[in-house]
């Protein structure tokens, strides 16, 4: 077991950009959420760092049993370049959360 696991998987090429959805099961090889799926085996304490367009339900559907995962903006000269998924121990505040503050770092 490990304390946590940062996931950063190949995006596939900028053919990612030209897509108005980033898909994590249809756009990564291998699938996305099995990356996932496999790394939780090693920790629940996963950062998933992923293409700005990836729909937040994707997001949301690998949380398991508690619901939460956090998901921020990486930000670069003031545009939304990436955005980074926190599940198990490193959620700092739910997507719910972060909708209620307002965060202007928080994307959802």
């Amino acid at each position: 077991r490990g304390d946590v696991v940062f996931l950063s998987p190949p995006w596939g090429g900028v053919d990612y950009t030209k897509a108005r959805e980033f898909d994590m099961k249809t756009m990564m090889v291998p699938d996305g959420t099995e990356i996932f799926r496999t790394s939780a085996r090693i920790t629940n304490n996963i950062a998933y760092f992923l293409p700005k367009n990836t729909p937040i339900s994707q997001m949301m559907d690998l949380c398991g049993r508690d619901g939460k995962c956090e998901v921020e903006g990486v930000m670069l000269k003031g545009r939304l370049r990436s955005i980074v998924a926190y599940y198990g121990g490193l959620v700092g505040r739910s997507v719910e959360e972060q909708k209620k503050a307002d965060d202007p770092i928080a994307f959802y």
